[in-house]
């Protein structure tokens, strides 16, 4: 008598697409495994707060575009805002990249590896999927590893860990618990529904996300990580002082926001009062006051500012000038050293 197709699908065919998905199954193993280990091994800095290395300073620029779907953003906004906390997350953070990791590697729990990596590549997506001054960098590795990881989790695997616990203790490797976060047949019938499911998920989010950062499959199409971008918000005059606050949300987090000059103009567009090269470079840092992880500072030259840094901002102004202002709308003009200038429109009451 022959198989019933379905008990066949069951049984051989997720052998084969276990087998198939071996080398995708050890590179994305690497893929976590290894950044877990330039961490922890080859540059130990990266997990220390004091040192320059510190990943912290990666997970800031995330910030300005990430998304807030499933608390996201939200989540990076709190931690940035917490050094600790953020610390002790990386550190948690690098041991689950180091599960997965194994995990697909050696094939031991492969499923429950496969979801851990589509939950690392989440987090990915829609926190820094955004970057990538060329090649939207962090998106397509989001993209592609969640897509491998919805693999795993519906193939399991072969040539594994998992193969070994099957032989050696076939009753505990056959219970639905085992099969669930192992390998071994799952979806019965379902099958080609459930193919269908994670094949119709991995498109939407990977299209999705494509559309919410770069507008990539209808519309303008953009690049948040290409061009230099600084925002200026909430500039106002008082005690003599100009305060505002500048946040780096745009350019590739390589590259840093060189602020060379500063200047007030009034409703016609005359300049009123100029803080020049030298007057940003004798800046105290006491002018500066950091909000984040990343950080906007004088140096010898400029105001420099990291991706992601937001900092309130206040500059002096001579008193004799503050008599000469008289009330009305005003534009404070910041200028790069590329020549890129970012301004506010702000009112002045006297």
């Amino acid at each position: 008598m022959s198989k019933n197709p379905n008990e066949i699908e069951d049984s051989v065919i997720y052998r084969y697409i276990g087998y198939a998905a071996i080398p995708l199954r050890l590179v994305l193993g690497w893929m976590f495994f290894s950044a877990a280990w330039r961490r922890v091994v080859l540059a130990s800095g990266k997990l220390q707060p004091n040192s320059p290395l510190w990943v912290g300073h990666k997970f800031n620029t995330f910030l300005p575009h990430a998304s807030n779907f499933m608390g996201v953003g939200n989540l990076i906004h709190l931690l940035i805002l917490h050094p600790q906390a953020l610390a002790v997350f990386l550190n948690v953070f690098t041991v689950i990249e180091f599960l997965v990791g194994l995990s697909l590697i050696f094939g031991l729990f492969s499923r429950l590896g496969g979801l851990g990596s589509v939950a690392l590549a989440f987090g990915i997506l829609f926190g820094s999927g955004w970057l990538g001054a060329t090649c939207l960098d962090e998106w397509q590795v989001g993209s592609v590893e969640m897509t491998i990881g919805l693999l795993i989790l519906f193939a399991g695997s072969a040539w594994s860990f998992d193969d070994i616990v099957r032989n050696m203790w076939p009753k505990a490797a056959n219970s639905f618990i085992y099969r669930l976060i192992g390998n071994g047949p799952l979806w019965g019938k379902g099958f080609k529904a459930w193919n269908a499911v994670f094949a119709v998920f991995a498109i939407l989010v990977t299209m999705g996300t494509n559309q919410m950062f770069q507008g990539g499959v209808w519309g303008k199409l953009h690049n948040f990580g290409k061009k230099l971008a600084v925002s200026v918000s909430e500039a106002k005059i008082a005690n003599n002082n100009l305060n505002f606050v500048v946040y780096r949300t745009g350019g590739s987090g390589a590259a840093f926001a060189y602020i060379i000059k500063a200047q007030i103009n009034d409703s016609a567009g005359k300049p009123v009062y100029i803080w020049n090269q030298k007057a940003i470079e004798k800046l105290p840092q006491t002018a500066i006051h950091n909000r984040y992880v990343n950080r906007a500072f004088i140096n010898k030259y400029s105001m420099v500012m990291q991706l992601g840094a937001k900092a309130d901002i206040s500059l002096s102004i001579a008193e004799k000038v503050i008599k000469t202002l008289k009330p009305g709308n005003y534009k404070l003009v910041l200028t790069d050293v590329s020549g890129q200038k970012f301004s506010e429109n702000f009112s002045y009451k006297g």
